[in-house]
């Protein structure tokens, strides 16, 4: 690998930086994108999460550059025409370019070729399948087209430079999901802990994140009669303060 510049390094660091501080999980990876352009040259990205029941599912997609049906028909077809999806469940993390496992005279030929490059005026590929723990997490992928060279060894490297943070960034929101599958519904909780009429609508409005004087002013309630409902509500779920019913409880039905 040609010697980093300092620059590049900063870049570097940079990233991966904003890879463990970034809160919000799809939009980390748009920022990603930007800025990983800043070292490899490409025309378009795609990033694709796996659900937390089932390593074989993609379920979420984040692009750069790339139209929103590229990534909808993919999530809908890649287990039938996508011919590298067998590197996605090896259990182990890899970097590599379309070019090194297909030759080119053979991929343009494949219906996955003409759905998801040709279409879309791409051709060369550089992917990185993650995973952590054996476990399948998602793919990321840089695009370019035709007219443009191939990506080099250095760009494998870069991201190869990224992979354990990635990993480690995935593998902490994919647990994170499954710690909110264990979640109740506002619905659930009414039922299992025995909340009244009114304590259920003083659970919906703190969940829904309104302050005590909203909720106040919604249900037509004294500050004292509303903290009442609060520690009933608490007692009953066997919890001390909000931070542990937003871990407890859905904010969605």
């Amino acid at each position: 690998m040609e010697k980093f510049t300092k620059n590049n390094l900063l870049i570097l660091n940079n990233i991966i930086h904003h890879i463990y501080s970034y809160d919000q999980q799809l939009e980390m990876y748009e920022v990603l994108f930007k800025k990983l352009k800043l070292l490899i040259d490409f025309s378009g990205a795609t990033l694709y999460l796996t659900t937390s029941y089932d390593e074989t599912v993609i379920e979420k997609s984040v692009s750069h550059n790339v139209a929103a049906a590229f990534c909808e028909q993919y999530i809908k077809g890649y287990q039938n025409i996508d011919y590298s999806k067998g590197l996605m469940f090896t259990g182990k993390s890899i970097a590599y370019r379309e070019s090194d496992i297909i030759p080119d005279k053979q991929r343009v030929e494949t219906e996955y070729y003409h759905t998801f490059y040709a279409k879309y005026n791409f051709h060369h590929s550089l992917h990185l399948n993650i995973s952590s723990n054996n476990r399948f997490l998602g793919v990321l992928s840089l695009f370019r087209q035709k007219n443009h060279a191939n990506f080099r060894h250095d760009d494998i490297e870069v991201l190869n430079l990224l992979t354990d943070h990635l990993e480690y960034r995935m593998n902490k929101d994919y647990l994170n999901d499954i710690a909110g599958d264990h979640k109740l519904t506002v619905s659930q909780t009414v039922i299992d802990y025995g909340l009244t009429r009114r304590e259920e609508k003083v659970l919906r409005q703190l969940i829904a994140g309104l302050d005590n004087e909203a909720i106040c002013t919604s249900l037509c309630i004294t500050n004292n009669t509303l903290k009442k409902h609060i520690l009933n509500i608490y007692r009953k779920l066997n919890i001390k303060n909000r931070v542990q019913l937003f871990k407890k409880i859905k904010e969605k039905e």
